[in-house]
């Protein structure tokens, strides 16, 4: 073995990591090993390191534990409690290179040989394979329920670990604890391959080799690459799988030696809000530990630093009696409303939320904004399907709330909410039922990966403007119109049906592109259809206090407006139809789905 490359002595960052991991993995074994847990838990746990290297670096000519040996031994400390308790862990350890591989497994050999009753807790599992490949093989060791604890260590050299990979640890039941060493600096490199081959006409086999990597490691979706700001945008749609899944995330930003910008992110990911907040406490330990800088500021300032992604918290839940209902709406036929109140807080107003006060439903704008699930949806469902399955046409998600609701704090849907909606798409289409829905989110990959779903069903979104102060004065907390627009576009690329609604319609004293269409038009050219309609600015002046003066004579514009969808829709051979009360609307345009 060339120690050499495993030669630490002057790379204090790999020292930090190090460190890091064994008290990550300490915090671990001592949540799991209090008696509580140890009541509850299954009797079998795991730990899997899936880039384990030769499990020795080289420190000034000393050993010191690579990953897979810190984490036998922080196992062989807490043997006493485990012996007791009779779990056994499977410790899997994953290595493509052979030379490397044979290293540790000699290393853990000599360690299981050392401490015989090691052997008691542990069963030592060794893959020499390329994790993604072996990941299914990997994946069949591990029990796949809440009760049976899982603690992951990845530390890829650059960006070798794929998104499916990823996928298929977050989709694991476990209570699962992941740390992922994400290489900003091979992210950095594959991007700016990425960014080059945008500009050429014919690309060599390095760029059509590396744009494939970036796929593998990101998905088939690039567009964070091509409008990022910073290198935290790429980053949070890295951690998008794990913030679906109701996961959070914390980051160390590990920076180069003399360098003030960051070599990697060591990332943990993990269910539970208090082991985010112990791990962040952990790389503030270490920062100023290692740091030749100490913060100015208090130890709460400088944790706020670091890279955090919290996802929402599990949503307060209702009951109803009845769900499917036929509605009154000019282009719907059934609905259902899965959930009541909204976060994206729309100030249009939102008739929904009018009416939600009206009956007591909600107390006020920030209660609507809170909110909640109808548990009992899928039951009513299964009850109610048999019953109006004949009557039905298609089912619309939703006239009064948000299929895909977008959780501003967070930045991605809120996963209880997505779930539900996709688990009701599902069940309609099993029964033959098929579905169009609107949002101002946006629309996750599931929806393409599923091949239950009927490809008769539409999906639409929400987009009157590209004005981003329009946005934060009407629609504050919605998705970004880009994320949506793209979301879309990615639907329609996969042969779905896809649709926008252009409605309500601002005019220019509220948008000052309002009078431009064709600028959210040509956004949209790719979708089957649109609908169009104006905003009710009598009512807005009312609910609002605003000049009466704005609205008085808007007919005009809408009908300018109006006229330009149809040549538009015309011309891009685009269904349409321009809603009752606002001009140029036709009787027989009216049912488009």
């Amino acid at each position: 073995m060339d120690r050499t490359k495993w030669d630490i002595t002057n790379k204090p960052h790999t020292q930090k990591k190090l460190e890091i991991i064994k008290a990550v993995f300490e915090t671990w074994l001592q949540v799991w090993c209090a008696p509580k847990q140890l009541k509850w838990a299954a009797k079998e746990w795991y730990v899997i390191d899936l880039f384990a290297g030769t499990g020795v670096y080289y420190n000034n000519n000393r050993e010191v534990s690579g990953s897979s040996i810190i984490l036998l031994e922080n196992i062989l400390l807490k043997k006493d409690v485990l012996i007791k308790n009779h779990i056994k862990i499977k410790v899997i350890l994953v290595e493509e290179k052979k030379q490397n591989f044979d290293e540790l497994t000699k290393r853990v050999e000599i360690l299981l040989n050392e401490h015989k009753d090691l052997n008691e807790i542990v069963e030592v599992i060794r893959y020499q394979n390329d994790c993604n490949i072996a990941i299914n093989d990997i994946l069949k060791q591990v029990k796949n329920y809440s009760k049976n604890p899982l603690f992951v260590f990845i530390d890829p050299c650059g960006i070798q670990i794929k998104k499916e990979t990823i996928e298929k640890l977050a989709n694991l039941n476990n209570k699962k604890d992941i740390l992922l060493n994400y290489i900003l600096e091979g992210v950095k490199r594959v991007g700016g391959v990425y960014q080059k081959s945008k500009t050429e006409l014919v690309l060599n086999s390095k760029a059509i080799k590396t744009i494939e990597t970036l796929k593998e490691f990101f998905g088939e979706d690039l567009s964070v690459m091509e409008h990022r700001k910073n290198d935290r945008d790429v980053l949070n749609a890295y951690v998008q799988s794990f913030a679906e899944k109701n996961l959070n995330i914390t980051g160390f930003e590990m920076k180069y030696p003399n360098r003030n910008d960051a070599l990697y992110y060591l990332l943990f990911v993990c269910k539970q809000k208090k082991i985010i907040d112990a791990v962040k406490d952990i790389f503030y330990r270490k920062e100023q530990k290692y740091s030749k800088q100490p913060s100015l500021f208090g130890k709460e300032e400088a944790k706020q630093c670091i890279y955090t992604k919290v996802v929402n918290k599990e949503l307060d839940s209702i009951t109803r009696k009845t769900l499917l209902y036929k509605t009154k709406v000019e282009y719907g036929d059934w609905t259902i409303n899965h959930i009541l109140g909204c976060s994206h807080g729309c100030n249009f107003p939102c008739y929904a939320m009018l009416m939600a006060k009206r009956f007591g439903w909600i107390k006020d704008y920030n209660d609507w904004r809170k909110p909640k699930i109808v548990s009992n949806a899928l039951e009513l469902l299964d009850k109610e399907i048999p019953l109006y399955k004949d009557k039905i046409k298609f089912v619309h998600l939703c006239f009064m709330s948000d299929p895909f609701m977008y959780d501003d704090q967070t930045k991605t849907l809120f996963p209880t909410i997505k779930d539900m909606t996709l688990k009701i798409i599902e069940k309609l289409n099993n029964a033959g039922i098929r579905v169009t829905t609107l949002t101002k989110g946006f629309y996750p990959d599931e929806l393409i990966k599923n091949d239950k779903l009927l490809k008769s069903n539409e999906y639409g979104i929400t987009l009157v403007s590209l004005n981003k102060k329009f946005k934060d004065q009407f629609e504050p907390f919605s998705s970004p119109y880009r994320k949506r627009i793209d979301s879309l576009k990615k639907l329609a690329d996969a042969g779905l049906n896809t649709w926008v609604s252009m409605e309500p319609y601002p005019i220019p004293e509220y948008d000052n592109d309002a009078e431009d269409i064709e600028k959210v038009l040509n956004e949209i050219k790719f979708v089957k259809k649109i609908v169009f309609g104006k905003l009710n600015y009598k009512k807005l002046t009312m609910e609002k206090s605003l000049d009466s003066n704005s609205w008085a004579n808007s007919d005009d514009f809408y009908r300018e407006m109006s006229q330009k969808v149809i040549n538009f829709c015309k011309k891009n051979k685009i269904q349409y139809h321009i809603k009752t009360g606002t001009p140029l609307s036709n009787e027989k345009q009216k049912q488009i789905f």
